[in-house]
């Protein structure tokens, strides 16, 4: 994975295609491209261990939590939907946005208030690779990447007049 800085506490996150996989903003590691609410779910899960993992190696005192994985479900706090075990947020859900170009669900994961900038880049790496196998998205899931195939191939389909003509 890579990191690139994009401005003022803010990083992009690509894999190692290039494809931009997560963003970094201040105290937040956000992943998109999740294909259905239970992948999302599942993919919160993977980085939420992994970030956890992360936090106790960078602070040996970091509560160990362990998750209620059968409550697993969503709570609404007025402002964000939470992905939450009864006990503790896990991560902000993402819903895709009607008329966005990427219709896939994310995530986001909020570190303490004292975590540094490098706290969040070395946690986000193991996250990213936490993720990475439910960012896998079916054929049926718009993506950009998608869309933007299907209209080359649309216009591959067309007929253009004969400027020879």
């Amino acid at each position: 994975m890579r990191v690139f800085s994009e401005g003022d506490d803010l990083y992009r996150l690509e894999d190692g295609t290039g494809a931009h996989v997560g963003t970094i903003r201040g105290r937040t590691i956000a992943f998109r491209g999740f294909p259905t609410e239970e992948a999302a779910r599942d993919a919160a899960v993977a980085a939420w261990c992994a970030l956890n993992d992360a936090l106790r190696r960078e602070y040996p005192s970091w509560p160990h939590h362990e998750l209620a994985l059968d409550r697993i479900g969503t709570v609404h706090d007025g402002a964000y939907e939470w992905f939450f075990d009864g006990v503790r947020a896990i991560a902000r859900l993402v819903r895709p946005r009607p008329g966005s170009r990427d219709l896939t669900y994310g995530i986001e994961l909020v570190l303490p208030s004292y975590s540094s900038e490098g706290v969040a880049i070395m946690a986000s790496h193991g996250m990213a690779r936490a993720v990475a196998p439910y960012r896998d998205v079916p054929s049926d899931v718009p993506t950009v990447t998608r869309q933007a195939e299907v209209s080359y191939a649309s216009a591959a389909l067309m007929e253009l007049p004969d400027p020879a003509a």
